[in-house]
């Protein structure tokens, strides 16, 4: 009678446990169907004893390594194999057995030895040369747990390093660059390390003049002999060998090289290399006969050779350099006029105008750079899918691009849009009758890159290093939903600037949009007893300030590593525009706030940041963690945030637990009114995602939500809506679910399903969730991309 109880007053609770069980269960299930004799690799453990390595850092030299799971338990492909391995052999199973599913890993005994000899070589070259490794195995039932016991014992370190150069030339440039060695005297003994020296030594002697420098120079001596647990470590670096007229073998030394002539072909052809153009172009960089580059054409050159010079980071008479190199080749891609670029270095006996011969220490190159064009004009035409603020829809765009506006590569580029989405709200008067969509956007923008920075004042420093740019914008944006229309008029001045490919700097000192809304009646009849804190963030407004973004990722493309991203923005409104306000008594309207042409401007100052942990644990798995944080503080001419800065909860890229707008603020309890957007002045927001995948380009994803806003001041009309240090963490809600991401390369369109686990709009005491949900009740979240 009990056990009946419970399964009628709590069936969801007891299906989700069966399923817990079921699973647990169908996970062991695999054993049972292997050969006789064999064992099922189960686990493999690492236990270090006595050495600075990770078990991370052992676990890639494995040799064998069990079949992959779901969050470390449920093996979904191996189960898939074995099922389609029973079946009947058919085209659908053969497809099942070698796509999705995952063959059974049998435990190898010479396989884990091998493993244990790999361990042992990666602790010798970390300086570990008396290391112990051995292995256990542990067989239970039809499954093998193996561990590996690592013992370091005492490492070797480094008692003494010493350097053997022959070249005397080139010692004086290694000596003086021996503060910035990554070799110490005291620090374990480590072959990567050494490798990481060998490097370093390399590209800081290209970057001072020795082109032909390489690595192959370097090498390493080591003596272990000293019987203490120490080594001494010599550095070697050999002189370059050539051949002789008499065909014999000998040295020569290391030339330090300098540029002489810099030819540029612009409109360079891959299809005909040898093509001879018979016009020339010499430009002096600010009028020095010394800084000549010689431009080799055909008819008037599509960009003006300063433009180009300027995007090339050497000149004649300066010493090769690896980094400018680079940084030559990057910055004339960066024009984006270019298909193609190479830069060739060719060694020639003699300087400029032959009055300077090559010696045995001094070389002489002369460059040539290979441009081939691309089109001036580009037209394309865009069908994308949206996922804007967590609403979605369907929008076209057609833009049209002028590389080369003014002929110093400045790019023109206009823009027109028309999209269809769906906002959550309800109408009778849809947009489109026969379409689901009740949110029409139309908008059209023209904006100029310019590739260096145009300010009042000259930037040399960054001007030379960080490839700049100024962008001028301009544009309309038009936007019909059910509860209101707006349109924006915009214009901005700024620049930015990326000193290299981890940081990037995004500044705007001028940015002016005129919102003009028209508040519909069900607009008003949502807000609750038309509360004026929040219908005055639809009202007509200006907003004109400033702005500065930080952006810093430590992201390698193509490569699935742990890295760092961090972005983070401040801007202000109003200032300027108060300060003019009460120096010329402009007028003020019936709320007190200073208007320009009837239009009263938003003063305020907001900022944010957000911080993301990307973790690969092998196999494309990865793990996610973000904290993001922001608040916006009005103050001045309007005492509230206009309602397109500020902060929200919920959506495709939040709470996902909870629909775009409609979480918090705060503790606030919603009641039976109808349903408003909900926005705040402060946002807190946490969240940890793991990413796996399951088939070609079908993966999958858990994930933890938490978050909410806040008002910044109390208002009657929310109870427990605004920000209390005292109180704030009790009113965090938090979300659960899964995701399905079908990730195609150029595009990623994402499901997440979610419920609430806990509830700030509940009673204290309330918040938590007794049980899981039905699905019906689970959130869905349509999303373009990874939501963070």
């Amino acid at each position: 009678m009990q056990l009946a109880s419970i399964v009628n007053h709590k069936p969801k609770k007891t299906f989700l446990i069966a399923g817990l069980i079921l699973i647990l269960v169908s996970a062991c299930m695999p054993a049972r169907r292997l050969p006789e004799g064999a064992y099922l690799l189960n686990r493999n453990r690492i236990e270090v004893e006595g050495a600075e390595v990770s078990q991370h850092e052992l676990r890639s030299y494995l040799r064998q390594s069990p079949n992959r799971r779901i969050l470390g338990v449920y093996r979904l492909q191996l189960n898939v194999y074995q099922l389609a391995d029973r079946g009947r052999d058919s085209r659908f199973n053969n497809w099942l057995k070698n796509t999705i599913g995952e063959p059974p890993v049998i435990f190898d005994p010479l396989l884990a030895s091998n493993s244990s000899r790999q361990f042992e070589l990666y602790l010798h070259n970390k300086g570990y040369f008396n290391a112990d490794v051995d292995y256990d195995v542990v067989y239970r039932g039809r499954r093998a747990n193996v561990t590996y016991k690592v013992k370091g014992n005492d490492a070797y370190r480094i008692r003494d390093i010493s350097y053997n150069i022959r070249d005397s030339h080139l010692a004086g440039f290694i000596y003086a660059d021996t503060v910035s060695s990554l070799l110490a005297r005291g620090n374990r003994y480590d072959t990567d390390i050494l490798q990481q020296e060998r490097n370093r030594i390399t590209r800081e002697l290209k970057d001072i003049g020795f082109f032909r420098f390489s690595r192959d120079h370097v090498f390493f001596q080591v003596d272990s002999t000293l019987n203490m647990n120490m080594v001494d470590l010599a550095v070697i670096i050999e002189n370059p060998r050539i051949r002789t007229n008499s065909g014999t073998s000998g040295e020569a030394r290391h030339r330090r090289y300098r540029l002489n002539k810099i030819d540029i072909y612009p409109d360079f052809s891959r299809v005909a290399p040898s093509r001879i153009f018979p016009d020339t172009t010499v430009y002096y960089e600010n009028n020095d006969s010394l800084a000549g580059y010689t431009f080799y054409h055909n008819g008037p050159m599509r960009i003006r050779p300063r433009t180009i010079a300027n995007n090339i980071r050497f000149r004649p008479g300066d010493f090769y350099s690896i980094s400018r190199h680079e940084q030559s080749q990057h910055y004339l891609s960066g024009l984006r006029n270019f298909r193609f670029i190479n830069i060739h270095f060719r060694e020639t006996e003699s300087g400029p105008d032959g009055l300077a011969e090559s010696t045995d220490t001094i070389g002489w190159l002369n460059v040539r750079t290979e441009l081939t064009p691309s089109p001036s004009n580009a037209f394309t035409l865009e069908a994308e899918g949206l996922n804007t603020a967590g609403n979605l829809g369907i929008a076209s765009n057609f833009l049209f691009q002028n590389r080369n506006l003014f002929r110093g590569a400045e790019r023109l580029n206009l823009r027109f849009k028309g999209a269809l989405e769906v906002s959550g709200e309800t109408s009778d008067e849809e947009v489109f009758q026969r379409l689901p969509f009740n949110t029409l956007e139309l908008g059209t923008d023209i904006s100029v890159d310019i590739p260096k920075l145009l300010t009042p004042f000259r930037l040399e420093r960054l001007s030379q290093t960080a490839r700049p740019q100024t962008t001028i914008q301009s544009g309309i944006n038009y936007r019909q939903r059910p509860d209101y229309t707006r349109y924006i008029l915009n214009f901005s001045y700024g620049f930015q600037w990326t000193p290299d490919l981890q940081h990037q700097h995004q500044f705007t000192p001028l940015e002016i949009s005129s919102i003009k809304i028209f508040n519909d009646s069900i607009l008003q009849s949502r807000i609750p007893d038309a509360n004026p804190l929040i219908m005055s963030r639809y009202k007509d407004h200006l907003i004109g300030g400033m702005k500065y973004r930080y952006t810093h990722t430590t992201q390698h493309l193509n490569r699935q590593t742990d890295f760092v991203y961090f972005r983070g923005n401040i801007e202000t409104s109003g200032n300027l525009m108060y300060l003019a306000a009460q120096q010329f008594s402009m007028p003020r309207n019936e709320e007190g706030s200073y208007t320009i042409r009837d239009i009263p401007f938003a003063q305020y100052i907001k900022a944010d940041a957000d911080l993301r942990l990307y973790r690969s644990t092998g196999g494309g798995n990865a793990l996610v963690f973000r904290v993001m944080g922001g608040a916006g503080v009005p103050f001045g001419n309007i005492d509230v945030m206009p309602f397109i800065k500020s902060y929200y909860g919920g959506g495709a890229n939040s709470v996902r637990a909870w629909s775009i707008y409609n979480l918090g603020p705060g503790g606030y309890m919603e009641t039976d009114a109808p349903r408003f957007d909900k926005y705040g002045d402060i946002k807190l927001e946490a969240n940890v995602e793991y990413r796996f995948p399951a088939y070609r380009f079908l993966h999958g994803a858990f994930f933890l939500d938490a978050g909410n806003v806040w008002f910044l001041e109390k208002n009657e009309q929310f109870p427990l809506g605004e920000f209390d240090p005292g109180r704030f963490y009790r009113e965090i809600a938090v979300g659960a679910g899964a995701g399905i991401r079908f990730d195609f390369d150029f595009f990623l369109v994402r499901l997440d399903a979610a419920f609430p686990l806990r509830n700030p709009a509940n009673a204290e005491g309330e918040r938590w969730i007794s049980g899981v949900p039905g699905f019906g009740r689970w959130n869905l979240n349509l999303g373009i991309g990874y939501p963070f």
